[in-house]
């Protein structure tokens, strides 16, 4: 897997962070598009399949703790225990 530089992937989370605040404003075909684009988008860049793997996976490249604010982090059924917890 290539590594993608710093400034790349910032772009692809803050690409990702609008998207899904775009489509919280106003959910639409064309909003949720953009949302699993730059979810995939960002599961290419850092060789995952999932988007919380992703996000865990860019914020370790970058050496920071939370890139995306919690407010942002979509909530999953873990399949461990089928709780709610947030990606």
């Amino acid at each position: 897997m290539l590594t993608p530089s710093p400034q790349d992937l910032r772009v692809a989370l803050a690409r990702y962070a609008d998207a899904r605040i775009e489509d919280a404003r106003r959910s639409d075909g064309a909003t949720a598009r953009a949302v699993e684009d730059a979810a995939y988008t960002l599961c290419v860049m850092t060789g995952t399949q999932a988007v919380a793997q992703a996000l865990h996976v860019a914020d370790t490249m970058l050496g920071m703790r939370a890139t995306v604010s919690p407010a942002l982090r979509r909530p999953v059924v873990t399949h461990q225990d089928d709780r709610l917890q947030t990606a």
